[in-house]
């Protein structure tokens, strides 16, 4: 069987020596990821502020949502973080199929 790493869409910055950087995630548990940044520093970084590199991918049902809803999770994938008050949203449009993340 295959492991898969995860890239997340957004840099971290590591408390040890500053550096940013994007982690690659091999597992997580409890919403929590270990990480080490390029100069070995391991670290916890919590995975629900964050998302995967995520697309659109049925624009039909996304465009049935509410414009302001739309630009929220546009800014979403943009930025690589989600806010606590979208995180409900964004799961449900990951169950739907109408947001992928890789």
């Amino acid at each position: 069987m295959q492991s898969r790493v995860y890239r997340l869409a957004n840099k971290v910055k590591c408390p040890f020596c500053g550096v940013e950087f994007i982690p690659s995630i091999k597992s997580s548990a409890g919403g929590e990821a270990e990480v080490a940044c390029p100069n070995g520093h391991a670290f916890t970084i919590m995975l629900n502020d964050f998302v995967l590199d995520c697309e659109i991918r049925d624009w039909e049902r996304f465009s049935l949502l509410p414009q302001s809803t739309q630009q929220a999770v546009l800014e979403v994938i943009q930025s690589g973080k989600v806010p606590p008050d979208l995180q409900t949203l964004m799961r449900r449009l990951k169950e739907a199929g109408v947001v992928v993340c890789t």
